[in-house]
């Protein structure tokens, strides 16, 4: 058994399932099948944050021993992050492009992006303000840099991940580890929707395939060049190698946006449950035996396989309509944005770190108690800050309630 191991993986998985099976968290529940577009994607979010996260408890080994956050042993390790951010893209792609191809390319844009905002912020704040008492608590409860120096970074901070730029807050190097790093992501996501309005033309016109095609080209052409690049690793890149990363990330989002059209185009046509199942696992195979890292044509190609076929309804033999797979979906954002800080305040304790340290199996054990620990606290935190936030949202893009006339009438 090794820390960089896959089966403990499966193992800790099993293990939130079972305790998200429990009475108490069925505070989770939300309708079941509200859109049958998106109704397996939403027993596959959970699985694709706690994937992230288990990546990160991996990173989070090697940076303990060498003080290095960098990415773990290519292969699974490396993939199972690459995997579950890729996928996240894909959804956006296709959840927004299907808006906007449903709206004929003229969305509600003041609702669309309020919406965002609501859906976006709360979590985010409240990720961001527990970062702030860390790094408080880290520095001392002291100023090491200028009140105006500190203030202007964490304004950074605070800008919801609009702003790309997240520095150092009070002189603590690697103040975005806390976080694990994983607002890097959102920011992206705030490029496509801001991308969404000058696109919607094409929504509008139907030359969706076409365009999806020549970005598609130009993307795994990239991917190419960057997977024959000499020399590169994901931990020492090659200019070619960060181009293939953006690559990645556009060609991911592209595919989700050919998911929704393709989607609408064939209606019901679908495999047989079994069939279309069987063939998903096969394609996420491939990419975990086949690959090293999602930087490269093949491997993007055969995750878009694995997507489009949840998109038409392949529920994994029916993993992803499991109570407790929906119910880590619900909460995946939290489990998303609240994972470093999980892993931040487990590992600072010095026994917990000196136990986990002692040898692969408490590694894993620790682990999986910190899995466990984030999904509680997400389920927490959905309840208290990201449902209301979603609700205020509604109420914000429906605008303020009229009443009747005869109510309004003054007296």
């Amino acid at each position: 058994m090794s820390v960089f191991s896959a089966w403990p993986y499966f193992v800790l998985v099993l293990a939130v399932l079972c305790m998200l099976a429990l009475p108490v968290f069925r505070v989770a529940d939300e309708p079941h099948g509200r859109d049958q577009r998106t109704a397996t994607l939403d027993g596959l979010r959970g699985f694709l944050a706690l994937s992230v996260f288990v990546h990160h408890l991996m990173v989070t080994h090697g940076y303990i021993v060498r003080g290095e956050w960098s990415f773990p042993p290519p292969g699974f390790p490396t993939l199972l992050g690459q995997v579950g951010v890729g996928v996240f893209f894909m959804i956006t792609g296709f959840l927004f492009w299907g808006k906007l191809l449903d709206a004929k390319g003229r969305p509600d844009w003041k609702s669309l992006y309020i919406g965002r905002l609501w859906r976006i912020g709360p979590t985010y704040l409240l990720a961001v303000g527990l970062m702030f008492l860390v790094v408080a608590w880290k520095t001392g409860f002291e100023l090491r840099e200028p009140a105006g120096s500190v203030l202007g970074t964490m304004l950074q901070w605070l800008a919801l991940g609009i702003w790309p730029l997240q520095p150092d807050i009070n002189g603590h190097v690697g103040t975005g580890l806390i976080l694990a790093g994983v607002t890097w992501t959102i920011f992206f996501e705030w490029l496509f929707y801001g991308a969404l309005r000058p696109m919607a033309p094409i929504a509008r016109s139907g030359r969706t395939p076409r365009f999806v095609a020549g970005g598609l080209l130009l993307c795994l052409l990239a991917l190419t060049a960057a997977a024959f690049s000499p020399g590169a690793t994901p931990n020492r890149p090659t200019i070619a190698l960060l181009i293939g990363a953006v690559a990645w990330v556009l060609a991911s989002f592209l595919l989700g946006m050919l998911s929704a059209w393709l989607v609408r185009r064939d209606g019901a046509r679908r495999l047989p449950e079994w069939a279309a199942s069987l063939l998903a696992l096969a394609c996420l195979v491939a990419v975990f035996i086949g690959f090293e890292h999602m930087v490269g044509p093949i491997q993007v190609l055969l995750l878009w396989g694995f997507f489009h076929l949840v998109c038409r309804g392949s529920t994994l033999f029916g993993l992803l309509d499991l109570r407790s797979a929906r119910r880590m979906s619900t909460v995946s954002y939290s489990i998303y944005l609240l994972q470093g800080l999980a892993l931040t305040v487990v590992f600072a304790a010095g026994p917990v770190r000196e136990f986990a340290m002692a040898g692969a199996p408490q590694y894993w054990l620790t682990g999986t108690l910190c899995a466990l620990l984030l999904v509680a606290a997400s389920v927490v935190s959905y309840r208290l800050v990201e449902r209301p936030g979603i609700a205020q949202g509604r109420r914000a893009r429906s605008g303020p309630r009229r009443l009747p006339a005869a109510q309004a009438a003054p007296p």
